[in-house]
C-alpha cells in the first residue's frame, strides 16, 4: 500500500509542473504545431500558453515565442525548436534556459535570465553549444546538422530614436570555441567533432535570414569552405619527401642488424607510389564525403531548384513538401523506417516515381486548384 501511495504522490506533482505556462505565442503567422511533453499536438496560435519540454514545428508559417523573462524566439518556416528547461524567478530576474534548434532557422533574443544569470543559458544545435552573452542572433540548420550561426544588432525604438547595439556569443563544439562580437559575423560547425570556422563577416540584408540560408548559402561562408577544402589537399600534398635527414643521424652508434648493404636491396621490388597513391586517394575521400552524405539513394536533401520539391531529414521522419508560388502546397511526414514510392501532382505540375528506400509503399499526391 505504501508504494501506491508514493506513486500516486508523484503523478500528482509531475502534471503541475508540466502544466507551468513560462510564456505565450506573440504571433503566428501560418501553419505550425507545438506538442506538449506527453505527446499532445495542438495547432500554434496567439496567444497560446507554451510550456517547458515543449516542441515547436512550423510548416508554412512562422511562430514567435515570447517567455515570461522577456526572452524571445523567432521561429521560421520549416523548423523544429525544443525548450528543454524554462526555471525563472521574477523576484530575482535569475533562472535558467534550454533551447535547442534541430532543424531550420530561429532567431533568438536575451531575455533577463541571459543578462542575469548567463552561465545559466545553453542554446544548442546538433553541432555546436551558443554561450549567451546578452544579444540577439540566429541559428541555421541543415538536414546534415550543419549549423551557422550569425551574431544579430539588437535594436530598440524606430526612426531617429532607434539604438542598435552588438553583444558577443561563444560558439562551441566538442573541440574547439570561437567568439563573435561584430554585428553579421558568422561561423559554421560542420560537425560535432569538427572545429568552428573562424568569424566571418557577412555581407546580408537581415529580412533574408532565414530558411534561404539552407538552400543557398552566404557567398563568404562558400568561399571559406572551399578555401578550407583547399588547405587540407595543400597541406597533404605539401609534404616534402625528398626531404633527407640522414646526414644528421650517427651511424657509430647504429647496431650491426641495422645495417644493410646494396647487396641486400631490392629496386624493383620496391612500390614507391602505393603508400602516396592510397593516402591521395583518402584524402579525396574525405573531402568528397559531404557531397555523397546529403544525398538520399539518388533523391537530393533539401530544395531541388529545377522541381521546387523539398526533402528534409526531421528525425525520425522525412518531410516532403512543394509549394507551386501561388500560395498552393503539400506536406507529408513519412516514417524513416519504410521505404516509398511517390507519385505527385500539382497542377500543372507532375513528377512519378519519387523514390525513397525500397519504395514498397505507393502514394499519389494529386492537389488541384
Amino acid at each position: 500500500m505504501r508504494w501506491v501511495a508514493v506513486l500516486i504522490l508523484f503523478m500528482l506533482v509531475k502534471p503541475a509542473y508540466a502544466l507551468t505556462s513560462i510564456g505565450e505565442v506573440t504571433e503566428q503567422i501560418g501553419d505550425a504545431s507545438i506538442t506538449t511533453q506527453d505527446g499532445d499536438t495542438k495547432a500554434s496560435a496567439q496567444g497560446e500558453d507554451v510550456k517547458s519540454m515543449d516542441t515547436i514545428r512550423t510548416a508554412v508559417g512562422r511562430t514567435a515565442i515570447e517567455f515570461v523573462d522577456n526572452t524571445r524566439v523567432d521561429v521560421t518556416e520549416n523548423s523544429k525548436l525544443v525548450i528543454d528547461e524554462f526555471i525563472y524567478d521574477p523576484n530575482t530576474s535569475t533562472g535558467k534556459l534550454a533551447l535547442k534548434a534541430s532543424f531550420g532557422t530561429v532567431r533568438y533574443a536575451s531575455g533577463q535570465i541571459a543578462k542575469n544569470s548567463r552561465q545559466n543559458v545553453q542554446i544548442r544545435t546538433p553541432t555546436a553549444v551558443i554561450g549567451v552573452r546578452g544579444t540577439d542572433f540566429s541559428m541555421t540548420v541543415d538536414e546534415t546538422g550543419n549549423s551557422t550561426i550569425i551574431l544579430l544588432p539588437s535594436c530598440t525604438g524606430i526612426g531617429s530614436t532607434r539604438i542598435c547595439v552588438v553583444g558577443e556569443i561563444e560558439v562551441s563544439s566538442d573541440i574547439g570555441t570561437v567568439i563573435l562580437n561584430q554585428a553579421f559575423q558568422a561561423t559554421v560547425v560542420e560537425t560535432a567533432k569538427s572545429q568552428p570556422f573562424e568569424p566571418l563577416k557577412l555581407d546580408i540584408d537581415e529580412s533574408l535570414i532565414g530558411n534561404l540560408l539552407i538552400v543557398r548559402k552566404p557567398l563568404e561562408i562558400e568561399e571559406e569552405e572551399e578555401r578550407l577544402r583547399a588547405k587540407k589537399l595543400a597541406d597533404f600534398l605539401g609534404f616534402d619527401f625528398l626531404e633527407f635527414e640522414e646526414l644528421d643521424r650517427d651511424y657509430l652508434t647504429v647496431e650491426d642488424s641495422e645495417w644493410q648493404t646494396d647487396l641486400d636491396f631490392d629496386p624493383l621490388a620496391q612500390d614507391y607510389l602505393k603508400n602516396v597513391l592510397d593516402m591521395i586517394n583518402e584524402a579525396l575521400t574525405r573531402l568528397m564525403a559531404s557531397a555523397l552524405s546529403s544525398s538520399v539513394k539518388g533523391t537530393q536533401l533539401g530544395i531541388d531548384p529545377e522541381t521546387q520539391i523539398g526533402l528534409f531529414d526531421q528525425e525520425p521522419d522525412w518531410v516532403i513538401r512543394r509549394e507551386d508560388g501561388l500560395g498552393n502546397f503539400f506536406e507529408l511526414r513519412l516514417n524513416k523506417s519504410y521505404g516509398y514510392n511517390i507519385n505527385m501532382q500539382q497542377g500543372d505540375f507532375e513528377y512519378r516515381d519519387y523514390q525513397l528506400g525500397d519504395g514498397q509503399n505507393e502514394i499519389d499526391i494529386v492537389q488541384t486548384q
